[in-house]
């Protein structure tokens, strides 16, 4: 019942807001390094693709962290493809950048209009630390130890801190994974336990100059519901970011 409840949810959404997959669920390019993603890469130089679904339970191998196994209230999943003429150590710099992120913007769905991702964004020393340091360099995020950021939301109270982790398997592949390490606030009310809003964006190359963008944004406690398309412009603004696209004016993918 909980799981048709979720594909239920999901093929509203789709039939509102467009043509969004209803599958069982999520197929990360993280999970395996061979077979097609689900949802599949959208066409290049077209919006990616996109995947919402509630109350269901995932289990992957490969290259996905183990925080995304388990119940899930809410996943939602951008699946595209981009040109890079770069390298990965490009794109881990980009990822690095936590202080760029300032300047993103995303479609509020409450408000009708673009709004800042956050408006601030800062690296941290390290875990418990408030010491604020430079952004972080690829070799920092390729390194494989866990980084720590402190951003503050626009919708949110408060500085909400962060983990970053990344791995490169190969020279054509990079799954980030960013992770709430403290509970995320509006007024006095908790919106997001720690450890319970996680991002996992997979980079790969397909061949060339062309990259396939594969983002998982997971609410685990059941504080996403109701709020799947604001999670889908979000995970759009950083797709926008890491794939060097403006981040506004472009029709947002859940008006």
């Amino acid at each position: 019942m909980r799981k048709t409840r979720g594909m239920v949810l999901a093929m509203v959404i789709a039939f509102l807001c467009g043509p969004w997959t209803v599958a069982a669920g999520p197929v990360p390019p993280c999970a395996s390094a061979s077979g097609p993603p689900e949802p599949a890469y959208g066409p290049p130089g077209e919006p990616p693709r996109v995947g919402v679904w509630s109350g269901i339970s995932m289990s992957f191998g490969g290259d996905c962290p183990d925080i995304l196994n388990g119940p899930a209230g809410s996943v939602v999943a951008l699946s595209g493809q981009f040109r890079h003429e770069g390298t990965i150590e490009d794109l881990a710099a980009r990822a690095g950048a936590v202080s760029a992120v300032e300047g993103v913007r995303y479609w509020s769905v409450s408000s009708g209009d673009w709004r800042p991702l956050v408006t601030l964004s800062r690296a941290l020393e390290g875990p418990g630390s408030t010491r604020t340091r430079p952004d972080f360099n690829a070799a920092e995020v390729l390194g494989g130890r866990k980084l720590y950021l402190a951003q503050r939301d626009g919708r949110s109270h408060g500085l909400n801190v962060y983990s970053m982790t990344a791995l490169a398997p190969d020279r054509d592949r990079l799954v980030l994974t960013t992770v709430n390490e403290t509970g995320i606030r509006f007024l006095v009310a908790t919106l997001f336990e720690p450890r319970s809003l996680i991002s996992v964006v997979t980079v790969t190359r397909l061949g060339g100059d062309m990259w396939g963008y594969y983002g998982l944004l997971v609410a685990k406690d059941g504080a996403g519901r109701g709020r799947e398309a604001s999670l889908v412009n979000r995970a759009a603004a950083f797709q926008r970011y890491l794939t060097g696209q403006s981040s506004d004016g472009a029709p947002p993918l859940a008006p």
